[in-house]
Formats: structure tokens, C-alpha cells, sequence
């Protein structure tokens, strides 16, 4: 069995941006190598020309336990792809999202065999929508008890995270000669008009009371020239929900409203689980017992792949290791927490779900 910061350093060095699919299947070909070669059952799956590895101690596309976590990186400098060990924490990208998470689930599953129903998914695009985890659920691959997703925060457990709804508002108008703006109906006027009372339904949130619904405007387009009056203007919003629903309602409001086109773009649900679940509360005691430290219930802004789990009827618990920077020029994951978090998967899986 290979020492869990070592194959982390290994798979950081392959360079797997999500973008660059070779470098991503790379990733999942060395796991399945490595993780084949210590007995476990391993199957690679194939969606939109990404490999998607799926490993159990037990030849079963339902174990009693399956844990989550994703291959692929975002884009960052040469130099963070040569991992660095620097006073206790490990630097590189991926190191915190995901790659450690990827290594100390493998190491869970292989310390697993033999004493406990476990499988592991990896999943192979998860930062640009994760919709390879959505083809091996839809393709029959789950969990008979509990789902853990460790995509999330440290020393907590995520019992529920925001829908996203991506849609780009449109304004319409009539072209003309900048000299003469009256002779034409700008649509950049329009869509600054309707953005504008869009942006009033939604209230400053706060840090720490934040499960609430949120917009950010994020693409801004409109006009060709600097002379032209354009008819064509739209901007893409980006919208957190929190109640079942919220894409569909949202659409209408947002038309409703502004007085302009809406479509939609890309959307995924809420998912929400009740913190008092006996398998989410029981993962959070042997966290506090193994860490030493209180572990809160917590609900996500962001989105991970839980949410592709969220119908399989079994509770989903998202967690996450002791990292900085995510996606920063400094991502980095403490050592000593990686393995850890190791240790208590593993005690946990084999102690509850034999």
C-alpha cells in the first residue's frame, strides 16, 4: 500500500485540468493501476470521452457505503504542479480540491477490504458541472446506506447545499448612429433598466446568515462599435437557491419583472437533508471523537457532486480536509489532517458499516 502523501504528490503531478481530458484519464488510469493491484474491485466507465473510475472492496455496483471525489483540477501556474512539502501542509493544485480527498478515499477503500461494504467514485469533471457522476448514477452505481461526498469544508459536515440556476437576460432594441440616439432604442438602456429591478428581490446577505437566495451578474455583452446605437444587449446572471423549485420559479420571476427575455442556461437542484439522519449524525460523533473538536451541521453556498446523489434515497454527507487557497496561487492541504481524515473514514466504515 503506498504512503497516501506520496501518491497525492503523484497525481497532482499529472497536470489533470479539467480542460485537458488526456491528462484527466491519466489520473484515473493510474488509480485504477494502483488500486486494482491491492485487490480491490475496480470498473472503468466511459461518459463523453472521460474515464470515470468506480473501486469497491466488494463486486457490487451498491455497496453500503460510497465515497465521492474528483480527478480533475482547475487551470493554475506550471510551478504549482510540482507539489512542494513545506512546515506540516502540502502545496499544489489540488491538493485541497481534490486531488487529497481523492487519495485518502483510495487508501480508505483498501483498508476497507475485507471488513466492510465500501466503494469509491471518482469522478472526472466535476469543477465544469460533473455530469460524469450523473451518468454513473444514472447508470446504476450508488449506495445501499450512506453517500460522503469529501468535496466540502473541514471539521464539518455538509447536510445540504444551493441550486444553481446560470440564465442570461436579453434586451431588444432599435439600431442606430450614435450622433442620434433619438432615432434609435438602445438596448443596453433596456437591460440596465430590467437588471435594475432584478437586482432589487435580492437583499444583502451577510456572512453567517447566508442560507438565503442569491444573483451575481457575471457576462455582460452588448455592441459591436463605438459609433452604433446596438440593438442587442444581454447579460448572464448567475442564481443560489435554497427551496425544491427555485429554478422554475425563479425563470418567471425574473421575467416578470424586468420586462425582458430570460432563458434558462444550465441549472441543478437544492439538496437538503435533515441534520438529525442517524448515518449524518453518526458521521459527525466519530469526527468530534477523532478530532477532538466540535463538528458542526453546515449548509453550503456552493455546489458539489451531491447533488447528483440527492435522489438515490439515502442520506448524502459532504465533508472536507483542513486546506487554504483553494483554486488560489497557494492551494495547500495540512498533511497531518489528510491522514487524519483517513483514519477516521476508515474507523468509521468498518466500525458502523461492517
Amino acid at each position: 500500500m503506498r504512503d497516501t502523501i506520496e501518491l497525492l504528490k503523484e497525481l497532482i503531478a499529472l497536470r489533470p485540468v479539467s480542460a485537458d481530458v488526456r491528462a484527466v484519464n491519466a489520473v484515473t488510469d493510474r488509480l485504477q493501476t494502483y488500486l486494482q493491484g491491492e485487490g480491490l474491485y475496480t470498473v472503468v466507465e466511459e461518459s463523453g470521452g472521460r474515464k470515470v473510475l468506480y473501486a469497491a472492496t466488494e463486486a457490487t455496483h451498491q455497496p453500503v457505503v460510497l465515497l465521492n471525489a474528483h480527478v480533475d483540477v482547475v487551470p493554475a501556474e506550471e510551478d504549482q504542479f510540482e507539489p512542494r512539502e513545506e512546515a506540516g501542509w502540502l502545496h499544489g493544485r489540488g491538493a485541497n480540491d481534490c486531488l487529497g480527498s481523492v487519495a485518502l478515499c483510495a487508501q480508505t477503500v483498501i483498508r476497507c477490504r475485507g471488513k466492510a461494504s465500501v466503494g469509491a467514485m471518482f469522478s472526472a469533471d466535476e469543477e465544469i458541472g460533473g455530469m460524469t457522476t450523473a451518468a454513473l448514477v444514472e447508470r446504476g452505481y450508488g449506495a445501499r446506506r450512506l453517500v460522503v461526498v469529501v468535496d466540502g469544508a473541514a471539521y464539518a459536515v455538509a447536510v445540504a447545499q444551493k441550486g444553481i440556476l446560470t440564465c442570461v437576460l436579453k434586451a431588444s432594441g432599435v439600431a442606430a448612429h450614435s450622433s442620434m440616439p433619438w432615432l434609435g432604442r438602445n438596448a443596453i438602456d433596456a437591460l440596465i433598466d430590467g437588471y435594475l429591478k432584478v437586482r432589487a428581490l435580492f437583499p444583502e446577505v451577510r456572512a453567517g446568515d447566508e442560507w438565503h437566495d442569491t444573483m451575481a451578474p457575471t457576462i455582460v455583452q452588448g455592441g459591436t462599435v463605438a459609433n452604433r446605437i446596438p440593438d442587442q444587449a444581454t447579460l448572464t446572471l448567475n442564481l443560489r437557491y435554497t427551496q425544491a423549485g427555485g429554478a422554475e420559479a425563479w425563470l418567471q420571476r425574473l421575467a416578470a419583472v424586468s420586462g425582458l427575455q430570460v432563458e434558462a442556461r444550465t441549472s441543478c437542484p437544492v439538496v437538503l437533508f435533515d441534520e438529525t439522519t442517524p448515518a449524518l449524525r453518526d458521521l459527525a460523533q466519530a469526527m468530534e471523537a477523532a478530532f477532538g473538536r466540535p463538528v458542526s451541521m453546515v449548509r453550503m453556498n456552493g455546489a458539489t457532486d451531491a447533488r447528483h446523489f440527492a435522489d438515490l434515497g439515502v442520506p448524502v454527507a459532504i465533508i472536507g480536509t483542513p486546506g487554504r487557497d483553494i483554486h488560489g496561487r497557494d492551494e495547500a492541504v495540512e498533511i497531518a489532517a489528510v491522514r487524519a481524515y483517513e483514519d477516521m473514514l476508515t474507523s468509521f466504515v468498518c466500525r458502523a458499516w461492517a
